[in-house]
């Protein structure tokens, strides 16, 4: 690919993007990784949304494509970057792994994007590293969930907060929110709670009379929750437009459950 963007998504209320079928006693789960089973945004979500968003624009089919050819922007899906977790101290935390930020790093050397280039941090079992000013510490102790973490040293972590606070766009208040609540745990401990952390409530439909719930109109839902954040890529196969049109100055919907306010983003896209 020519030319390449980072796409960060920060989501600024609860995201449901499922996948259709029910797992366990979810009846509606997010979409997962396979393998890691991290939460992952298909391309194909954030695609359509942006298809859409921009269906005004002269380039619009070009770029993204129709039934009868191919885009010239090429889309991946956007993996997990920080997950959302209650704290006892500093309410929650912006919790990370190593394996994540080594992908991280990976992926935006092969895209060419700058500012990930040392993303190292040594934590393991029960450990976590925090920011130099983190709010999430007492005593040496963090207490995510039900989780009692000891805090290790972790020289990299206020520059690897900032770098992306800085990709995020966040500055003043909301970069100081940010990197004051940024953690890195093991990955071990990340898996637990990616799987646990995870916002599963209850919906029902009414019947319309005696305003009782209808036969089959209990299910449970699964959501990411708000402030989270995912990363993605997208680049282009060499034809126009060039990325540069790519431009958003609004939150997107993204996912299910739109009309009960989920899957309201930020979506940044930069170098």
């Amino acid at each position: 690919m020519n030319e390449t963007r980072l796409i960060l998504l920060h989501a600024l209320t609860p995201l449901h993007v499922g996948t259709g079928q029910a797992v366990g006693n979810v009846d509606l789960p997010i979409a997962r990784e396979k393998a890691t089973g991290f939460p992952i945004v298909p391309a194909s979500a954030l695609k359509g949304v942006l298809r859409d968003y921009f269906s005004a624009q002269s380039w619009a089919t070009q770029a993204f494509g129709d039934t009868e050819q191919a885009g010239a922007w090429v889309f991946t899906d956007l993996r997990i970057l920080c997950l959302p977790v209650r704290s006892f101290f500093g309410v929650f935390a912006y919790a990370t792994c190593p394996l994540i930020l080594e992908r991280l790093r990976r992926h935006a050397e092969a895209f060419g994007i700058t500012g990930f280039e040392n993303l190292s941090v040594a934590v393991d079992g029960t450990q976590i590293a925090l920011t130099s000013n983190s709010a999430l510490q007492r005593d040496g102790k963090v207490y995510l969930e039900d989780l009692d973490l000891e805090v290790t040293q972790g020289q990299q972590v206020d520059a690897i907060a900032r770098a992306i606070a800085d990709k995020l766009q966040l500055s003043g208040d909301e970069q100081s929110h940010f990197t004051t609540r940024f953690a890195v745990v093991s990955n071990d401990v990340f898996t637990f709670l990616s799987e646990t952390a995870t916002e599963v409530v209850a919906r029902v439909r009414l019947e319309d009379d005696t305003k009782t719930v209808a036969s089959g109109g209990l299910w449970y839902e699964e959501a990411v929750p708000a402030e989270a954040v995912f990363y993605g890529f997208v680049g282009t196969t060499g034809k126009e437009p060039s990325l540069a049109s790519l431009q958003i100055d609004q939150p997107l919907q993204i996912g299910g459950d739109a009309t009960i306010g989920r899957g309201l983003c930020k979506v940044v896209i930069t170098r």
